[in-house]
């Protein structure tokens, strides 16, 4: 039996070739790396000369700022860089490269020389690298970088690549392949970067492969490099969520009209990096499913401006992955935002048709019979908002309003010693003028934060139903399209409008017997700790009692509470939220400006009627009848939606999409 090897430490060249080798996979990564170093350079343009498929000569060439003298020793040194100095760097790098890696790794594993001038310097200076050192010119011995004649910038030869690695070499694909994806790679670079010219081609052709000028218009670049049948079909993507890090998102896809049977790679970039990003991959991918026929592919071009904080960009050796936080989330806003675009333009699909010429021809005196509109079965309608379901008519003295539970507040497990007293409700009453400056001011903040669109939704959209009672979701149908809504933050809002309006001039919810403010929050102050002083808060509440009673019909009487108010016909409060309720108020609110105060008290009157989530089939069924009888038609008929609640609302689904995937209705 053989003695176990002896571990050894690796010598510094093997090392340097294994790193080299994850780096440098193909002349196309070369390249990569290369141009990436000339943008970096504040270069304007660019031109990359070819032989053999970068494996006997890959050239580039750039008119940027060129490589100081005293820098050419540690050009190809390993992790030497100028665009990094400390691990902290990386939180906020803005440029393409970063670890100093590119230019060592090739310098391994091929013969790298070296012309720069920087605008400063009288002459231009060559320098020869092998193996991360200065060589001479046969690449042998010491040497150093010599003056000869040159312009601004720098070029960069490497030649002989992988001549020192045979195995790397013979696993590599015909040299036109090789070219076709150092191709490939410029284009995507020429498409991103607006304001550089790209120049490429082969060694010895006079004709250019791929030649771009500085600032085209972005389309044009596209037509450049994909060509015509692609430009032909782009639309523009623009978004942003700067609250998730997303500061903007821009881009091009082509539309429905264009579908390709050969896949086509797309063009990411993550702040201005060259990246995969399988997720959103496959996320665009999948909305495409539902407006291109079946193996098509289509192209697009996305750019996102991530805050720098929240991008990880150490996560591959070739750089071409990086992770960043809140990924999911925007995934969906860019999905959304493209979905919302071709679905806008989804009407407007050509098809290639044949034209049939029948003998039959037209009589002078007769005129042709005009086209027969057909029905679009995938756009059609099925349903009104203005038309009335059966169970409306239904009497509602059956209906049985949410009350409270005897044995839980909300969430908490509260004991509800005060729960199985019964109400009375009430509501006629004279109707007050209210001329507070306040309440106008509110109501005129109100309007200024309308959405109109989602107003419009809303007010001729069909009630479905609900979905999750304890996610708080519901679902609505607004012409051909299907949305779930958080129900909770529509009611919050609603509830609140309510309040608004109805300032002053609440009806009563009246106790049989009054109910001590000190019985309502003990049961919270059993299971919360740091809360106030119960005596403070209840002082506190006391000293509004008038203010309370007058404009909210909360109506206190030797610290005990008689009556709440009512906002809704047939709508009760959550008796559970009582404590919660009086806390607040005791709290939260601050009485020291008439505005504030009056808005943060009707928002806590809207959260006391807010339904909790439940798993309760009983439940369930009365808040189902509620918002089928109630909530949902005073909501079509009154409610301003907000900006905000654009968040609370998401397409599901449309009967186009459908149509797709099921050929049928």
């Amino acid at each position: 039996m053989e003695e176990p090897r002896r571990i050894q430490k690796l010598d510094v060249s093997v090392v340097n070739k294994i790193a080299a080798g994850e780096i440098i996979i193909q002349p196309a990564n070369a390249l990569k790396e290369m141009l990436e170093n000339s943008i970096d350079a504040q270069s304007t343009h660019i031109e990359i000369l070819v032989k053999e498929g970068g494996l006997k000569l890959l050239q580039i060439t750039d008119n940027g700022t060129g490589i100081n003298l005293e820098d050419l020793p540690l050009l190809c040194e390993r992790f030497a860089t100028s665009k990094l100095v400390k691990f902290d760097d990386l939180s906020s790098i803005a440029t393409y490269g970063f670890r100093g890696e590119a230019l060592a790794s090739i310098s391994h594993i091929s013969r790298l020389s070296v012309i720069t001038k920087t605008k400063e310097s009288s002459v231009a200076y060559k320098a020869y690298y092998m193996n991360g050192k200065l060589c001479n010119s046969n690449f042998k011995g010491e040497g150093q970088p010599k003056p000869i004649a040159g312009k601004v910038g720098t070029q960069i030869i490497v030649e002989d690549l992988f001549y020192n690695i045979p195995s790397r070499l013979r696993g590599l694909k015909s040299k036109n392949d090789e070219y076709g994806k150092i191709l490939d790679i410029i284009g995507r670079y020429a498409i991103h970067c607006g304001d550089v010219g790209f120049c490429c081609k082969k060694y010895g052709d006079p004709i250019q492969q791929l030649n771009t000028r500085p600032n085209l218009p972005l389309k044009e670049r596209i037509r450049t490099v994909y060509g015509s049948a692609i430009a032909n079909e782009l639309l523009e993507v623009d978004t942003e969520y700067p609250e998730l890090g997303l500061n903007k998102c821009s881009g091009m896809i082509t539309n429905s009209n264009y579908n390709n049977k050969k896949k086509i790679q797309p063009v990411i970039f993550i702040n201005h990096r060259l990246v995969t990003c399988e997720p959103l991959k496959r996320a665009i991918n999948s909305v495409f499913q539902f407006f291109l026929p079946k193996d098509s592919h289509p192209f697009f071009y996305i750019s996102l401006e991530i805050t720098p904080e929240n991008l990880d960009v150490n996560i591959h050796p070739t750089k071409r992955e990086v992770r960043f936080l809140n990924e999911d989330e925007i995934i969906e806003i860019i999905v959304n935002n493209i979905h919302s675009v071709l679905s806008s333009v989804d009407s407007s699909r050509k098809f290639k048709s044949q034209t049939i010429i029948t003998k039959r021809k037209y009589q002078e005196n007769e005129e042709p019979e005009p086209p027969k509109k057909y029905r679009q079965e995938n756009k059609l309608n099925r349903s009104d908002g203005r038309q009335t379901k059966l169970t409306a008519y239904i009497s509602q003295d059956n209906i049985t309003p949410i009350k409270a539970d005897s044995n839980m507040i909300s969430s908490t497990q509260l004991t509800n010693s005060f729960g199985s007293s019964s109400s009375e409700t009430s509501s006629q009453r004279q109707r007050v003028q209210v001329n507070l400056e306040s309440i106008s001011e509110l109501k005129q903040e109100l309007t200024e934060n309308i959405h109109k669109p989602l107003t419009n939704i809303f007010n001729n959209a069909v009630y479905v139903g609900i979905i999750d009672p304890v996610k708080r979701l519901c679902c609505f149908q607004y012409d051909v399209t299907l949305y779930m809504c958080d129900y909770a933050a529509l009611l919050l809002e609603f509830y609140y409008q309510i309040c608004l309006d109805n300032f002053c001039n609440f009806g009563e919810i009246k106790f049989d017997e009054p109910i001590s403010l000190t019985e309502i929050l003990q049961p919270l102050y059993d299971i919360k700790q740091d809360l106030q002083p119960m005596e403070e808060v209840i002082e506190k509440i006391v000293s509004m009692k008038d203010m309370f009673a007058e404009y909210c019909q909360i109506i206190i009487e030797d610290n005990e509470l008689t009556t709440i108010p009512m906002i809704m016909q047939g709508i009760q409060p959550d008796y559970n939220k009582l404590p919660y309720f009086l806390y607040r108020l005791g709290t939260k609110v601050n009485y020291e400006d008439e505005k504030s105060c009056l808005q943060m008290i009707l928002r806590q009157i809207a959260l006391l009627h807010l339904p909790e989530p439940t798993s309760e089939e009983n439940e369930r069924k009365k808040l189902e009848i509620q918002f089928e009888s109630i909530l949902f038609p005073e909501i079509k008929r009154q409610f301003l939606s907000p900006k905000s609640l654009l968040q609370g609302v998401i397409q599901i689904a449309d009967l186009p999409g459908l149509y797709k995937v099921f050929e049928r209705c």
